[in-house]
This record gives structure tokens, C-alpha cells and sequence, in this order.
């Protein structure tokens, strides 16, 4: 199966508005600090399913059309347009949801030995990874996907704008979809949504007036595929290197990093960068529904030359204990 145009077919394409208005006293939202730092990037989520025998494609559609609205009642920022940098403006204009039929079964697509067809089929084309919402033509801040393969199964995919929040912000978004998918009469927590007043614009400078954080065209992005065996085999390597309760992501991110530096020249200086959640370190507390970019940036010592798996995850933790004292210090 190669890489053709012919391979989706777009057959339905709808706006989905709010199932109720969005308050006048919340249409005008400002986003904290690292929202205004972030450009206007996508984060994108795909989630595939098997045929289900109890339930055709017309239900399915109608389902997903009314649980959503009732989501973006609740998620009323990622159904309004940025105004400005920092400040959305929660109008309603609603969500794009399109409805595709790929011309494959599930299978062939999950398995192919070509990853890019996994993102042309579950990922619309044409819905650029970051774009200027301020600026004509105006797209949606979420946009979702209903694919249906031949074989029955179906993808949906979902694309929120980076500006309301992060990768945790849109679990939440997508945990709540699905409870009111299942059941339109779920009863789901009220996100709180993170603004200015929680984490502030800087002293004396105001709001930003465009983003500081911006993805380079130039970055290549791949995925990679890691079973539990060897994930677990990495775990136990470390572990017998003198690192106590190694987790899934520290091996992976200290895997990829030595193979990237080594594969750049082992004669270069190189620095890992990672990004961590904050909303537990934040004073005071924050609900657990709290929707946003709680996010800050620690750095891994500079270093040149092969680095050991188990010597780059004990970096990271010291980096990200380092940063997370500063913060409370500063506080």
C-alpha cells in the first residue's frame, strides 16, 4: 500500500458549537504566563478502536456530535478564537469535527512499515501542526476526526490548540468526551481553568504580546515503538546500575538522548531538555481538574562525549530536584 491521496476520503465536515452559550462573564479568558509563551501548536491525540458489532456508523457519528458539544460547554476556551497573545476569546465559534473513510483495514495501517501512514490516515491533512489563529482564514483551536476503516474499526483523532493547555489538560478533555459518549446524563467534574491571576505575566512587563516558545521547522519527529520486555530489560539494566525504581519514561528519554547525542558526534557538547508538570508543586494547591500549561523547562548538566543509561537518568532526577527546590525557594 503506498502513500496515496486516494487512501481517506473526507465525507462529512461539521462545526460543533457549545451544547450551552459560554457565561458573559467568561467569554474574555487570559492565559497564565507559559500559554502566552506558546505558540499556536497543535497537540495531537489518536485513539483506535475495534469493529463493534452493537452500534453502526450514522450512531456513532450522532453520539460523538452530541458528547462533544456537551464537552465544549464545559471546555469553552478551545471553542473560541485568540484575540490577542494572551487573551482568548471564548465566542462559541465551536469545534470541527470531519468524518473520513479509509480505503485499508486497521491492521495495515498500525503495521505499515511506513509511519507516515498512520498520520495521513488519523491526522487531517491540511490542518497545519502551528498556524495563526489571529489571522485569516481562521482555523478552530480543536479539531477531531472520525475515521472509519474498512474493516470496521475506527480512529479518532483530536487536535488542541497548545495555547488553553498541555498534554494533561487534554486527557482530561478527551476522558470527559468519552464518559459523555458512553452516557450523555455522566456527570463530569468542572475544569478549572488556570489563568493570569494563578500564574502571573511578569512584573512590570505585562502580558506578551507573542510567543517566546516556537517550534523550529527544521526539528525532524519520528516515532519509535518500545515493548514491555524491553522496557523492562532497560529497567533492570539500570536498577543494577544503583538506580532505585526506574520509570518507563526516564529509561526511554535517557535511551534516545545518548543514542541522538552519540549519533550527532561524541566529540560535541550536548544537553537534554524536558519539561515537567507543576501543578502538584504549586502553592497552594490546584484542583486535579485543572486545564492549562502547568509546565516548566529543567536542563540536564552539559556534557560531552558517551554517556551510560543509568548516568543520564541520575542527571535528570538531580536536575529536576534542583528545579523544583528553586521554585519552592523562590515562592
Amino acid at each position: 500500500m503506498g502513500i496515496e491521496s486516494g487512501l481517506v476520503s473526507v465525507f462529512s465536515m461539521k462545526t460543533i458549537k457549545p451544547f450551552s452559550p459560554t457565561p458573559s462573564t467568561k467569554i474574555l479568558h487570559t492565559l497564565c504566563i507559559p500559554g502566552q509563551a506558546f505558540a499556536l501548536n497543535h497537540i495531537p491525540f489518536v485513539l483506535f478502536y475495534p469493529k463493534k458489532p452493537n452500534i453502526g456508523p450514522k450512531n456513532l457519528s450522532k453520539y460523538l456530535e452530541i458528547s462533544l458539544s456537551k464537552t465544549l460547554a464545559s471546555y469553552y476556551p478551545w471553542a473560541g478564537h485568540l484575540k490577542y497573545n494572551a487573551t482568548m476569546e471564548c465566542n462559541d465559534n465551536g469545534a470541527e469535527l470531519f468524518e473520513v473513510q479509509v480505503n485499508s483495514p486497521m491492521d495495515e495501517v498500525l503495521h505499515h512499515s511506513d509511519s507516515r501512514i498512520k498520520d495521513i490516515v488519523t491526522f487531517l491533512q491540511g490542518v497545519p501542526w502551528s498556524l495563526d489563529c489571529m489571522g485569516p482564514p481562521r482555523r478552530a483551536l480543536a479539531t477531531a476526526q472520525l475515521s472509519h476503516f474498512d474493516c470496521g474499526g475506527i480512529a479518532i483523532s483530536v487536535f488542541l490548540s497548545h495555547k488553553v493547555g498541555d498534554a494533561d489538560s487534554g486527557y482530561r478533555f478527551l476522558k470527559d468526551w468519552a464518559a459523555l459518549t458512553c452516557d450523555s446524563n455522566n456527570i463530569v467534574l468542572s475544569p478549572y481553568f488556570v489563568q493570569d491571576s494563578i500564574l502571573p505575566s511578569l512584573p512590570n512587563l505585562g502580558p506578551l504580546v507573542s510567543p517566546v516558545i516556537t517550534k523550529k521547522q527544521e526539528c525532524v519527529e519520528k516515532t519509535f515503538d518500545f515493548s514491555p520486555s524491553k522496557l523492562n530489560a532497560l529497567k533492570a539494566s539500570v536498577k543494577s546500575e544503583g538506580i532505585q525504581h526506574p520509570m518507563r519514561n526516564e529509561v526511554v528519554n535517557a535511551l534516545v538522548y545518548k543514542c541522538a547525542a552519540n549519533a550527532a558526534s561524541l566529540s560535541r557538547s550536548h544537553q537534554l531538555v524536558l519539561y515537567m508538570n507543576i501543578r502538584e508543586s504549586i502553592s497552594p494547591q490546584l484542583p486535579p481538574t485543572s486545564i492549562g500549561i502547568m509546565l516548566t523547562v529543567f536542563f540536564t548538566p552539559i556534557h560531552r562525549g558517551d554517556l551510560a543509561i543509568a548516568k543520564v537518568i541520575a542527571n535528570i532526577r538531580k536536575s529536576r530536584d534542583n528545579n523544583t527546590r528553586n521554585k519552592e525557594h523562590n515562592e
